[in-house]
C-alpha cells in the first residue's frame, strides 16, 4: 500500500520509480514463500514422508550410517548459518536503517498514520514496521531453510547409494555372509533409489512456480542495482545479499543433485555387474536405465537450475550494466 501512495502522489524521476520497484521486489519475496508455505503443504508431507521411508530401509554397511549421521549434522550447520545470516541482513543491518531513513526508501510509510513525524504515531509505526519485518523474515527463513534441507538431503541420498552400489563385490565372500546376498542387496539399493527418484519428482512440483518467480525476481533486482547510483543502492544491499546468495544457493544445490545422480549411473554401469548372476543383471539393467534420465530441477519449468544457468545469467546482468553504464 505505501508502495502503491508512493508511486501516484510522490514519485519524482526515475531514480524514486526504481527505488519503489525494489520496494515491490521486496514484498515479491516475501509473497512467493509465504504462498509455498501455504499452498504447498500437501506436496511437502508428501515428500518428509518419502525422506522418512528411504531413512526407514536398513543401510547395508556401517560406513553408510556414518555418512548419513554426517550429512545430518551437514545440513543442521547449514541450517542454523541460514537462520543467523538472515537475522543479519534483515534485523541488525535493513531494519535499524529502515526505521532511521524512512525517505531513503520511497515508500510511504504506515499509510493512514499521518502524520508520522509526531508521537504518538512515530511509535506506533515504527512498532508495526518491526513487526511486520519479523514476520516477513520468519516467513522468508522458513522457505529457505526447507529448500536447503530438502535439496541437500536429496544430492546425499544419492552419494550414499552410489557408496553401496560401489561396495558390490560378489568375489568378498566373507562380506556376503555378513550383509546378506547380491541380490537382496540390490533390492534394497533399487528400492531406495527408486524412492530418491520420486523425491526428485516431488521437489521439482512443489518449487516448480516457486524458483522461477525467484529466479526472475533475482534477475530483476540485480540488474536494478546498475541503475541506480552507488550511494542509494547500498539502502537495498540486504535485498541484493539475499537475493544473490538465493539465486546462486538455487543453482548449486540444483547442480550438487544432477552431478550427484550423474556419479550414481557411472557406479552403477562400473559395480561389477558381468560378475553377477542373469537375476541380478536385470536389476542392475532396470536401475542403469532409470539412472540414464536426467535428473534436472527447473524453474518453471524451462530454466534449469544449475551452475551453468547462475553463470550466464551473471554474465547477461554484467553485460547490461556495462551497456546501461557506458
Amino acid at each position: 500500500m505505501g508502495t502503491v501512495v508512493y508511486l501516484i502522489r510522490f514519485t519524482n524521476g526515475y531514480l524514486d520509480t526504481v527505488k519503489s520497484y525494489l520496494n515491490i521486489l521486496v514484498y515479491t519475496v516475501v509473497w512467493n514463500a509465504w504462498r509455498w508455505l501455504c499452498f504447498e503443504r500437501k506436496g511437502l508431507r508428501k515428500i518428509l514422508e518419502l525422506i522418512k521411508n528411504n531413512n526407514d530401509m536398513p543401510m547395508q554397511f556401517e560406513r553408510s550410517t556414518e555418512i548419513r549421521k554426517g550429512i545430518f549434522k551437514y545440513l543442521k550447520t547449514i541450517v542454523l548459518i541460514c537462520y543467523a545470516l538472515h537475522f543479519f541482513n534483515e534485523i541488525l543491518i535493513y531494519l535499524p536503517k529502515r526505521l532511521a531513513e524512512t525517505a531513503e526508501f520511497s515508500i510511504v510509510s504506515c499509510v493512514g498514520l499521518e502524520p508520522i513525524s509526531e508521537s504518538p504515531n512515530k511509535e506506533i509505526c515504527k512498532a508495526l514496521l518491526t513487526i511486520q519485518l519479523f514476520g516477513a523474515m520468519v516467513v522468508v527463513v522458513s522457505y529457505d531453510t526447507t529448500f536447503l534441507f530438502l535439496f541437500g538431503y536429496t544430492a546425499s541420498m544419492f552419494s550414499i547409494l552410489r557408496e553401496e552400489i560401489m561396495s558390490l563385490d560378489v568375489r568378498d565372500t566373507e562380506r556376503q555372509e555378513v550383509v546378506g546376498t547380491v541380490e537382496n542387496r540390490l533390492k534394497n539399493i533399487v528400492n531406495r533409489h527408486s524412492l530418491t527418484l520420486h523425491t526428485v519428482e516431488n521437489i521439482q512440483n512443489i518449487y516448480n512456480f516457486s524458483i522461477g518467480v525467484s529466479v526472475g525476481e533475482d534477475a530483476i533486482t540485480m540488474c536494478l542495482f546498475f541503475v541506480m547510483p552507488l550511494n542509494v543502492s547500498l539502502n537495498f544491499i540486504p535485498l541484493l545479499i539475499h537475493d544473490f546468495l538465493a539465486f546462486f544457493l538455487y543453482c548449486y544445490q540444483g547442480q550438487k543433485i544432477t552431478t550427484a545422480a550423474e556419479r550414481f549411473e557411472m557406479e552403477v554401469y562400473s559395480c561389477g555387474w558381468e560378475n553377477f548372476g542373469v537375476k541380478e543383471q536385470k536389476m542392475i539393467l532396470t536401475m542403469l536405465r532409470q539412472s540414464q534420465k536426467p535428473v534436472i530441477i527447473n524453474a518453471a519449468s524451462v530454466v534449469p537450475i544449475c551452475i551453468y544457468t547462475f553463470a550466464c545469467t551473471m554474465q547477461s546482468i554484467y553485460k547490461f550494466g556495462a551497456a546501461f553504464k557506458s
